[in-house]
């Protein structure tokens, strides 16, 4: 229902859940593109000038919106709360970002995806040495599972690839999710005090600051080589995944529960396996199929047991 208030604007009272649910579902399916995306532009720049000139180029959105809204809660997280924040910004910005796009220098695009849905678990590990969670033998169980799914994809899908340097990239890989739990769990002592956005965008800020002045002439060398397909998939990454898919994300948490709102993760991978395979001809075999299929129910026993818990 769409009603008018006092200053004369359209504002939603009430949106459809179904409406939510597809945006989230265009979100992920977006997310998953974002795998390959990174994948293409790693054959233009390194992995340290992609992770600079993605988060640079997003920065003026997400300072725009935190100087046009009510900065107190900015300011009050930068005063009272640098531990934490400054733990959030170094593992979610450099630390997830860098690790991810050495890691696809020879990893596929589709199997660093499934890589990178073991955050959850990571981030139970985390809660429970750090925050005194308490764990369950399900949960115990989901992350046997979800290890065994993992040894499968980087073991035996590894083919021809499956070489001491294979396995190193995929060590790499594993650090992106590890600094994802990181994030999550600095990010756990900030949610209960400020607003979704200004959780989401202070990381972002802080984070990618120290990035600007590492900018020399290398980087504006291999920024001029980009090919028109590569302006366009750093765009993919900067304006879709980054801006509108962290936009829609808080949006979304905002009028469902937190474990429906993660359910939606497991489209991820799904959507990076086949965008994979349309645009960069990554196979889809069945052995990779399998270990998608362990280390996700894994991964969905250890979520389950968390929201029950």
């Amino acid at each position: 229902m769409i009603l008018r208030n006092s200053t004369g604007f359209k504002t939603i009272k009430q949106t459809s859940k179904a409406f939510v649910y597809l945006l989230l579902i265009l979100t992920c399916v977006i997310w998953g593109g974002a795998f390959p995306a990174i994948k293409y532009l790693l054959n233009f720049l390194t992995p340290l000038q992609l992770v600079k000139i993605r988060f640079t180029s997003v920065l003026p959105f997400f300072l725009f919106i935190i100087l046009i809204k009510d900065k107190r809660p900015a300011g009050e997280m930068l005063r009272r709360c640098y531990g934490s924040l400054t733990l959030a910004a170094f593992f979610g910005v450099i630390g997830y970002n860098m690790a991810l796009a050495m890691g696809e220098v020879r990893i596929p695009a589709g199997i660093a995806s499934l890589i990178i849905n073991l955050s959850p678990i990571f981030t139970l590990l985390l809660s429970v040495l750090f925050l005194k969670e308490r764990s369950t033998y399900g949960k115990l169980i989901g992350m046997l599972i979800s290890m065994v799914g993992l040894f499968i994809l980087v073991r035996l899908s590894a083919g021809q690839n499956g070489k001491m340097g294979y396995y190193l990239y995929a060590i790499i890989t594993l650090l992106a999710p590890i600094s994802w739990a990181i994030y999550t769990v600095a990010c756990k002592s900030l949610s209960g005090r400020f607003d979704a956005f200004t959780v989401t965008a202070m990381p972002i800020i802080l984070g990618t600051i120290p990035l600007i002045p590492s900018f020399g002439k290398s980087d504006i060398i291999a920024i001029s080589h980009m090919s028109f397909r590569a302006w366009l998939a750093l765009l993919f990454l900067s304006c879709l995944c980054t801006c509108a898919g962290n936009t829609v994300w808080i949006w979304a948490l905002r009028r469902l529960s937190s474990s429906k709102v993660a359910s939606f993760i497991y489209l991820i991978p799904v959507s990076s396996l086949m965008t994979s395979y349309l645009f960069l001809g990554e196979p889809i075999t069945p052995i990779i199929i399998l270990g998608a299929l362990l280390l996700l129910s894994g991964v969905y026993i250890v979520n389950k047991g968390t929201a029950e818990g």
